[in-house]
């Protein structure tokens, strides 16, 4: 949840990635709110020198594995930048860490880096990315990247070398560079029509990178060091004059010992193709096409309850469930979202053709369809909590906001959220790390953030509010 920021822009907040840390812009000040989840929250506020902002971003922490707590908060940083300045505040206490001023007009997008002491810059037209380091003051450049967003470039777990995606004339490009000084490790010439991005395995062991759907299945795997070292075109002995082509991927998380086994394949067909890393071939494909005389468990459709908007779970037949669910008004196919539980044991998707079912796919043993969510409205984001099995589910509704919990041992639950009803039906979530057992977690509309966790009261479940941050910026 990235801060649009400025005088008459809505109220906004900006939440670092596990939750812990909250910022918005007020007047000429900048508002940080941190131990949000406790009775011990607090409000740091400091003075802005650039206004209106464009962008306010937080370092991403949950890189430091095996981190402790106090070395987490000394390296916790915060972006604020316009078009001319940018500024790179430290969080505890909050006051300016670095400023680089003077940017070239245009720029597509600003970011963190490798660590906390980079600062990258996309420069307008793509001409350039310049990589700020914030200890030493020098800056270095790379010419032509092809994409100013996350998928056309990456950071190596632990090692912290970038991949990038350039396009300097007609031909895709990767290169891979050392850590700090941004040297070239390696440059290849990619056999791509139009790649569409790249992802780093969370072990580090692998990039993959995918090209535009007309070009069909084609996934193209380096090592590390940019190696070209395997194609995937598809499952062997399908036919494959039909191929529409892939959509997006998606890494599974390391496991315990420390490897990444699945890569998931989202196809423009609806289906998911599941390649183990040992041969990055298709293991298993997934469809969301169901026959409506098919048989499945775990079916579940929203149903409301009363004339205010209440809803609650029923278990329903596959039959009646699925062939029920309102078309998509978007593109005819595809798949629109996938992501892992961070254990690694199931895989969420959404598919377009049916963009109010969650589907949820178990990975141990035979992979299987595990559980179907069924919901009036449009799924808007499935977020799995940081350390546990359970699912947040938020859908697009005008009606009333409430959030839609999931977990492989419970029924699952939709309650109520008090904040202010948003005419778009738009909200947003983010699970706490760390948080206490209750699994605290952000709901937000464009106006009110609250920070909670879902509790059972005689015998109904309800949402408990821990922090509330509402208002209208001057």
């Amino acid at each position: 949840m990235d801060a649009s920021t400025g005088p008459g822009a809505p109220f906004n907040l900006s939440l670092c990635e596990d939750g812990l840390y909250a910022a918005h812009v007020s007047g000429k000040g900048l508002v940080v709110h941190s131990n949000v989840a406790s009775d011990s929250k607090e409000v740091q506020i400091a003075r802005l020198k650039e206004i209106p902002l464009k962008t306010l971003k937080y370092f991403n922490t949950t890189s430091f594995c095996g981190a402790s707590d106090d070395e987490i908060a000394s390296r916790r940083r915060l972006l604020s930048a316009n078009d001319s300045r940018m500024t790179v505040w430290q969080l505890t206490p909050l006051e300016i860490f670095a400023e680089i001023e003077s940017i070239e007009p245009g720029a597509l997008a600003v970011d963190f880096g490798a660590d906390e002491n980079e600062v990258l810059v996309f420069h307008a037209w793509n001409t350039k990315l310049s990589v700020h380091s914030l200890e030493t003051g020098r800056s270095s450049v790379i010419k032509t990247p092809k994409f100013a967003h996350h998928f056309g470039y990456g950071y190596r777990s632990k090692t912290r070398h970038l991949a990038i995606l350039l396009k300097p004339e007609t031909s895709d490009l990767l290169t891979v560079h050392e850590p700090r000084s941004y040297e070239l490790v390696n440059k290849t010439v990619l056999p791509t029509i139009d790649a569409q991005g790249l992802k780093w395995s969370p072990d580090g062991k692998w990039i993959a990178i995918w090209d535009i759907a007309s070009a069909g299945t084609k996934v193209l795997i380096f090592t590390a060091d940019g190696q070209l070292f395997r194609t995937y075109s598809g499952p062997s002995g399908v036919d494959d004059s039909f191929d529409l082509g892939v959509k997006q991927i998606e890494w599974s998380p390391a496991s315990h010992q420390g490897i990444s086994d699945i890569l998931a394949v989202g196809k423009v067909n609806g289906n998911i193709d599941l390649l183990r890393t040992r041969t990055f071939s298709s293991a298993t494909t997934f469809s969301h096409i169901f026959q409506t005389d098919q048989q499945c468990t775990n079916i579940w459709r929203e149903r409301y309850t009363s004339a205010v908007g209440d809803a609650e779970y029923a278990q329903a037949s596959c039959s009646s469930a699925l062939s029920m669910s309102p078309e998509s008004t978007g593109p005819p196919r595809g798949v629109l979202t996938m992501t892992f539980s961070p254990d690694g044991r199931f895989l969420a998707t959404v598919d377009t053709t049916r963009q109010n079912v969650v589907w949820i796919w178990s990975l141990e043993g035979t992979p299987q369809l595990a559980s179907a969510l069924v919901h009036e409205q449009s799924v808007r984001q499935i977020v799995w909590h940081p350390s546990a099995p359970q699912l947040l589910i938020n859908t697009v509704t005008n009606t009333l906001p409430a959030i839609r919990w999931w977990s492989p041992e419970d029924h699952p639950l939709i309650t109520r959220v008090p904040v202010q009803r948003t005419e778009s039906g738009k909200y947003d979530v983010r699970w706490v790390a760390g948080s206490n057992p209750d699994s605290s977690f952000w709901f937000s509309s464009p106006e009110q953030y609250v920070i909670g966790y879902l509790s059972t009261r005689n015998g109904s479940v309800e949402f408990e509010v821990l922090n509330s941050v509402a208002g209208k910026m001057s």
